[in-house]
C-alpha cells in the first residue's frame, strides 16, 4: 500500500510523464504514439482533478484547535511530537524521528539508477497545537517532508525523507475523540470552588476586582469576578479534557484527502495549485499530440 501511494504521489507531482515519453521513443509506430498520448491525457485529467481536490480541501477547511475541534473533517496546525516519547529510528543513520520514507537505488549496466527497495514508517506520532495532542496515523496518509537527504556510496544511492520531533506540522483528515463521555462537569460546584479559593485570600480578591478601591466589592465588581471565574472554569475543564480525552486523525471517508506535511497550509496549497496548472498544460499538450498522432496513423 505504501508503495502504491508513493507512486501515486510521484504521479501527482508530474514525475510519470517523462517515463511515458521515454517509453514512447522506443516505438516508431504512430499507433503506439496514439496509445501513449491517450494514456497521458487520461492520467493528466485524473492528476489534475486529484491535485485540485487537495488544493481546494486545504483552502476551504478552516484551521481548528484540538481542544475545541468538532468531530469530522478538520485541519490542524502545530508541531510534531513522538508518540509515548518513543521515537522511530531512521533506517540509514538510526536518527530518532517521527516518520521516515526510505528508498534505495542501484546503478545498472546502463549507468541508470534503478530503485530496488522502498520503506515507509507507519508508527503513529502526535501533533501538538498548544491546546492538546492529536495522534496521527501516517500509514494511509500522503506525507510531505521538508527534510530530504541523499547519500551516495559507489553504485548505491539512498534517499531519505524525515519528520523530526519539533518540526512544524500541518495535517488534514478525519478527527475523532474518545474519553470525553467519562468526564462529568458540575458548573455550580466548579464556580463555587473557584470563588471559595479566591475568598480565602481577601486581599488578592480586592486587588483584582475592587476597581474603585473603596474597600468593598459591589455588585458590578462581583459580576466581573463571576465572569473571570467562568473563564477560569473553562481553562480547568480544557486541562482536564486534555488529560483524559484521546484525539486521533485518520483517513477520511468518501475518499477525501488525508494529508500530513511539514509545510504551512498556504505553502502546501500553493504547491498543489502549481501542479493543477502543470497537469492542465500536460493534458492540453497530450490532446494536441493525440490529434497529430491520429492524423499520422491514418
Amino acid at each position: 500500500m505504501a508503495r502504491l501511494r508513493r507512486y501515486w504521489q510521484d504521479w501527482l507531482s508530474g514525475g510519470g510523464y517523462l517515463m511515458l515519453l521515454v517509453a514512447g521513443l522506443q516505438f516508431q509506430s504512430a499507433l503506439a504514439w496514439v496509445g501513449i498520448a491517450a494514456t497521458i491525457l487520461v492520467l493528466a485529467v485524473l492528476a489534475w482533478l486529484a491535485n485540485l481536490r487537495r488544493q481546494r480541501a486545504i483552502a476551504d477547511t478552516p484551521t481548528s484547535r484540538i481542544a475545541s475541534a468538532a468531530q469530522g473533517y478538520v485541519e490542524l496546525v502545530g508541531s510534531g511530537r513522538a508518540y509515548a516519547d518513543l521515537p522511530v529510528l531512521s533506517p540509514t543513520h538510526r536518527l530518532p524521528c517521527l516518520w521516515y520514507r526510505y528508498r534505495h537505488f542501484v546503478k545498472d549496466n546502463e549507468d541508470k539508477w534503478r530503485q530496488t527497495e522502498m520503506d515507509e514508517s507507519v508508527s503513529p506520532f502526535l501533533l501538538d497545537d498548544g491546546t492538546g495532542l492529536c495522534q496521527i496515523d501516517p500509514s494511509e496518509a500522503e506525507v510531505s517532508a521538508k527534510r530530504k537527504e541523499t547519500y551516495l556510496d559507489g553504485d548505491n544511492k539512498v534517499e531519505e525523507e524525515l519528520l523530526l520531533a519539533g518540526d512544524p506540522l500541518y495535517a488534514i483528515g478525519e478527527f475523532s475523540s474518545d474519553g470525553a463521555e467519562q468526564v462529568r462537569f458540575d458548573e455550580r460546584q466548579e464556580l463555587a470552588d473557584i470563588l471559595n479559593d479566591w475568598k480565602a485570600y481577601p486581599d488578592d480578591l480586592k486587588r483584582r476586582f475592587d476597581l474603585d478601591r473603596d474597600g468593598v466589592i459591589d455588585d458590578r465588581e462581583w459580576q466581573r469576578a463571576l465572569d473571570e471565574a467562568r473563564r477560569e472554569m473553562e481553562r480547568r475543564r480544557a486541562a482536564t479534557l486534555a488529560r483524559v480525552v484521546n484525539h486521533r486523525l485518520t483517513r477520511p471517508r468518501f475518499g477525501r484527502p488525508f494529508l500530513v506535511a511539514a509545510f504551512p497550509p498556504e505553502q502546501l496549497a500553493g504547491r498543489y495549485r502549481l501542479r493543477v496548472w502543470l497537469h492542465g498544460l500536460a493534458g492540453m499538450a497530450s490532446l494536441v499530440g493525440l490529434a497529430v498522432a491520429l492524423q499520422t496513423a491514418v
